[in-house]
């Protein structure tokens, strides 16, 4: 058995590998979370950025434009806050994948952003920008890459 872990050394995970998936767990986490709420208490968020929103803000001192908010809620629907929660639960997915030092979750992890970056534009508006979330994306991808290049190069 000896034998057989010393042809075989354990990889390690890269340390930036190891930052890049706390992130995405927190972001991916947060935003899972959040989604799944809006999916299941849609009615309830409306009514409340419908009737309280403003008047909220209002009393901690700042002015938004609660139409807004109602307006790309209602466009939006139901069915993109369930996409969405769907899309970030394949990025955390791919974030386990990867964490596992498994290579195929920088598929799914990839997937699940872009899909998340396209929900918008379609339910939305085609006219939102997705160029500074696409940006981002691209440099986690290429980060999380490289990091399995160096994984690759160790052994």
């Amino acid at each position: 058995m000896e034998e057989i872990k010393q042809a075989f050394p354990a990889k390690r995970r890269p340390q930036l590998l190891t930052v890049l998936a706390i992130l995405s767990f927190a972001g991916s986490g947060i935003s899972f979370f959040s989604y799944l709420m809006m999916s299941l208490y849609y009615n309830t968020f409306l009514e409340v950025f419908q009737n309280n929103l403003a008047d909220t803000y209002a009393q901690i001192g700042l002015e938004i434009d609660s139409e807004l908010i109602v307006e790309f809620f209602r466009k939006a629907g139901r069915p993109f806050f369930i996409l969405s929660t769907l899309a970030y639960a394949g990025s955390l997915f791919g974030v386990r994948k990867m964490w596992n030092l498994q290579k195929v979750g920088l598929h799914y992890y990839t997937i699940s952003q872009l899909i998340v970056l396209l929900l918008p534009l379609l339910f939305v508006s085609n006219n939102l920008s997705a160029f500074p979330g696409l940006m981002f994306t691209l440099l986690f991808v290429l980060l999380y890459y490289r990091s399995f290049k160096m994984i690759e190069n160790e052994t």
